[in-house]
């Protein structure tokens, strides 16, 4: 067995599995102590999103040999001539495949790939590919980890959860160095140049950390110098020409404040509870995919940010860690909340609740403003590693699909309010319906038996030009104000909401708590759990700031009268 070498042989080396912009990064998280549940094997087997093959993509992340908040030397290192496969379990011997094997099959009616040294037949799988078959086609005999790593659970290729229609044939033995240069993918020049020009970004912003981060948009700011393009592209798409993104929060800026003076503002409490359960401050991590492009360790570092802060997760469906790691990472008692999105065959709808079910989550968003995706043009322009080579069998299959056309591909876009109550039936777990746009529907879901509803337009990545989740509000106010803050009935809004000012904005207008999504996405992509930590800080101390100036001693303080909309 050849022994791991450095990766810095530019386009010779070996198939990666991180990028590099990762590999000098140490995280000084705080660790946060969790008592991590051990999750009954025959509960998950055959069930849920990761061995649903429509929604192969729903449990999307990095499969890195590493403990949480650190990264070997050996992610970025050469693969050895072979490696230990994981899908035994541990029983017996498992069957090994030459590397001339495998590149035998270029030319034959099967294909073959590799993945973190195992083998792989998934000709039965090209057709159920949510990202296409070119992809797959394009790379057939070659090592993907690369590609695969970042956006595919790490216990995705346990047996237990592969798809039925891909077939694990045994551990990769390399025969010669040729064959295992053939085996390698070709990294462009210019990928390899942004993974530098990133570990030196990165290097730059730990010498100064988190100290220079004072506002919710500096996060941004960073987080875009330390992202791929591939990333920053998913992150910060919207819908068209984007005008929704930006009126998410620039409608905040016509809602001005009227404080209250001459009251005690000393002591000021932010606390409140979500759906009853306890948070510091009225927010919440909003449901955002794909955590793992741009940090390692993905939505981990926001429930274990989440932890130590005392706020509530609210984890996607298209999560790049799954949800029983997510599970397994969180306190005893810590609330989590999961994104649903509905999959067109409810077989697969139904083994997704049940596994929320069996993992103790504590409320069920129901996503309905993406019965498809929206037209993404950055995510589109970049389309992630999904892209696959050109030729004239491609070109006539049609193009291949950005990160979200890929990810939404398995969603029903036929649901409808009726089908609220078959999910009803599936589980007895708070139902919010997230994605509400107009008073008639807020109304709808009212009648149809909902616990409540997330104002929200998904951060302006569907329907570009539509209504604000707090222009949303305004119009409930207006027109329905008997749904604010009724019994067993609970508003709240996200999208657009950058700072504390804004969260008080929409508590002042009745919303009882807000979400905040891509936000967080950047914290953990700068700092990890420490940039969460630091984010949900951020917020605490603007939304108490905000309370004070503003004559409030708790959240129950704020009033309409407190605030007033400016029409120009």
């Amino acid at each position: 067995m050849s022994s791991f070498a450095p990766l810095r042989k530019a386009a010779s080396n070996f198939v990666r599995t991180a990028p590099r912009s990762f590999v000098s990064r140490r995280s000084t998280s705080s660790q946060v102590t969790s008592s991590t549940r051990r999750i009954d094997q025959r509960l998950i087997i055959g069930a849920g999103v990761a061995i649903s093959v429509p929604t192969y993509l729903y449990l999307t992340r990095a499969r890195l040999d590493y403990q949480p908040d650190t990264v070997p030397d050996k992610v970025n290192s050469d693969i050895p001539d072979q490696v230990r496969s994981t899908q035994g379990g541990g029983k017996g011997q498992v069957a090994k495949v030459s590397s001339k094997d495998v590149l035998d099959k270029k030319d034959s009616d099967e294909f073959w790939v590799v993945i973190n040294g195992d083998v792989y037949n998934v000709t039965e799988f090209l057709d159920e590919h949510p990202g296409g078959r070119e992809i797959i086609e394009s790379n057939r005999s070659k090592d993907v980890s690369y590609i695969f790593n970042p956006r595919h659970p790490s216990d995705q290729l346990n047996a237990e959860n592969l798809p039925p229609s891909v077939k694990h044939l045994g551990v990769l033995e390399i025969s010669s160095e040729e064959e295992k240069e053939e085996l390698q993918l070709k990294i462009s020049k210019s990928e390899l140049d942004e993974q530098d020009l990133l570990q030196k970004r990165r290097e730059e912003f730990d010498e100064k950390g988190l100290g220079q981060i004072i506002n919710m948009r500096d996060f941004e700011k960073h987080a875009e110098e330390l992202c791929s393009k591939v990333a920053w592209g998913y992150y910060a798409s919207a819908a068209d020409d984007e005008i929704t993104k930006e009126t998410n929060n620039t409608d905040y800026k016509k809602i001005r404040f009227r404080p209250r003076v001459l009251r005690p503002v000393k002591e000021v409490d932010s606390s409140t509870k979500i759906l009853g359960y306890d948070s510091t401050i009225p927010l919440w991590i909003s449901p955002a995919a794909m955590a793992k492009l741009g940090h390692p360790d993905g939505e981990v570092n926001l429930t274990k940010g989440a932890a130590a802060t005392g706020i509530i997760q609210c984890i996607s469906s298209f999560a790049s860690c799954s949800v029983e790691e997510i599970a397994a990472a969180r306190t005893n008692n810590q609330p989590l909340f999961f994104q649903l999105y509905v999959n067109s065959k409810r077989h697969l709808a139904k083994e997704v609740i049940s596994k929320i079910n069996r993992l103790g989550f504590n409320a069920i968003l129901l996503t309905v403003d993406a019965p498809v995706g929206g037209k993404r043009e950055r995510d589109i322009r970049v389309k992630g590693e999904f892209e696959a080579p050109k030729s004239d069998a491609y070109d006539k299959q049609g193009d291949t699909k950005g990160v979200a056309e890929a990810i939404f591909s398995a969603v029903d876009p036929d649901l409808n309010w009726k089908d609220l109550k078959w999910i009803r039936e599936q589980t007895d777990l708070p139902i919010i319906i997230k994605g509400v746009q107009t008073v008639e529907d807020a109304v709808q879901a009212y009648k149809y038996g909902a616990d409540g509803v997330v104002l929200s337009n998904h951060g302006g990545r569907q329907l570009d030009t539509s209504s604000t989740g707090i222009s949303t509000l305004l119009e409930i106010r207006k027109h329905a104000p008997f749904l604010l803050r009724p019994e067993k009935f609970s508003i709240f809004v996200d999208g657009g909401i950058w700072r504390g000012t804004d969260v008080v904005k929409a508590l002042c207008l009745g919303a009882e708590a807000v979400g905040v999504g891509r936000g967080f996405l950047f914290a953990q992509t700068v700092g990890g759990v420490d940039g969460a930590i630091h984010a949900v800080k951020i917020f605490e101390s603007e939304i108490q700031l905000a309370m004070r100036l503003l004559g409030a001693n708790k959240l129950s303080d704020l009033r309409p009268s407190m605030v007033d909309v400016v029409e120009n």
